[in-house]
């Protein structure tokens, strides 16, 4: 029997990537990175193969383990990877993102070492901060890179910082300048892929991308949001649903203290549950005494310190036993909601799950 778990359903999220596809019109790139946010990027990268056009991961090693597992489309890593791991990189048809002469100089000498071309996406700058070829030194940049024999360059592209905000001046300025660069260059280099949109992006910013030509999208295929708000622009299913059971139960007098830090004492005689979950499995300490699980469909409240391994539930006037299953989340907006009481992004709440101690069941595979 599970202590605790994720429900994946596959096919929903199939039909996710189907509706995000319709809605922008646009080639598809799907961010599988950290194991595709913790719910399994190969189950997950196998079952939509088929409807995408290029996956993209964060790191090197994220990428080999798709190809390993038999997956033939293009795959980005959207981060920097070192001089060393640019010949693995070639060797295994997957795309580098070039921003920088070190990585340039180690794609000259594999070219030649191997006698097969480098696809690369040339990243910039724009606002983010993080990585990228800066604005005012991209041309200088790029005609290094035309010199180059043995590089094709694919793509190019930028991150937004703020893609989110319900205030779009900072969204707008990054992508106003992206668009500068290309005006720029027209009839220097022709790009097959010109992107810089990511999940909220296409809910947020639509209009103002419309002359790129490939999307960027994490989230989303999980009926997750960035900001609930966006929710109405693009209704999705969601697609998970965490559980844990009861192990053990106790009912306890007025007065009685709970858990670490004593943070709860109990106002009357209570019932409490101690259910299989905790930090360790992603259930984050923040929501101690602040948020409700869910038993037989009914709200039951977390009470103490959510511990490594336990949380303690009030399940007072529930018809309750051991081995019961408790619903963590699987309603609309509840990975917002975590997110939110947090103070934290939905993307850390879905990873925190990823946990391995958190079994993934698969459904409509």
């Amino acid at each position: 029997m599970e202590r605790a778990w994720v429900e994946v359903d596959l096919g929903k999220i199939y039909e996710n990537v189907k509706k995000i596809k319709k809605f922008t019109g646009k080639k598809f790139l799907v961010s599988v990175k950290a194991n595709c946010y913790g719910m399994g990027m190969v189950e997950i990268s196998r079952k939509i193969e088929n409807i995408v056009d290029y996956f993209g991961v964060a790191t090197l090693q994220e990428a080999i383990e798709l190809r390993e597992a038999g997956i033939k489309k293009k795959i980005l890593v959207m981060g920097t990877i070192l001089p060393e791991g640019v010949e693995e990189a070639v060797r295994n048809g997957i795309t580098i993102t070039l921003c920088n002469k070190e990585v340039l100089k180690e794609i000259r000498k594999a070219v030649k070492r191997l006698g097969k071309s480098a696809t690369v996406h040339i990243k910039l700058d724009t606002g983010m901060g993080r990585i990228g070829v800066k604005v005012e030194d991209f041309k200088d940049f790029l005609r290094e890179v035309l010199k180059e024999k043995g590089i094709d360059m694919e793509g190019i592209f930028s991150h937004l910082a703020t893609a989110e905000w319900k205030d779009k001046d900072y969204a707008r300025w990054q992508i106003n300048r992206f668009k500068k660069i290309l005006k720029e260059i027209e009839g220097e280099v022709n790009f097959k892929f010109r992107h810089i949109e990511n999940s909220p992006a296409i809910l947020n910013l639509k209009e103002e991308c419309r002359p790129f030509n490939l999307v960027r999208i994490g989230l989303l295929i999980f009926g997750v949001y960035p900001e609930k708000y966006l929710y109405r622009k693009l209704p999705l299913d969601f697609v998970l649903k965490g559980f844990t059971r009861i192990f053990f139960i106790k009912e306890v007098p007025k007065g009685t203290y709970l858990s670490y830090g004593i943070s709860f004492c109990t106002k009357r005689k209570t019932r409490i549950a101690t259910t299989g979950i905790g930090y360790g499995d992603g259930l984050r300490r923040h929501l101690s005494n602040r948020y409700s699980l869910r038993l037989n469909g009914k709200k039951v409240r977390i009470i103490g310190n959510i511990c490594m391994d336990q949380t303690l539930l009030d399940v007072t006037g529930k018809d309750v036993k051991l081995g019961d299953k408790v619903m963590v989340f699987g309603e609309r907006f509840d990975i917002e909601d975590m997110a939110q009481i947090v103070g934290t992004v939905p993307q850390e709440i879905l990873c925190g799950f990823g946990s391995k101690r958190m079994r993934k069941i698969y459904k409509n595979g």
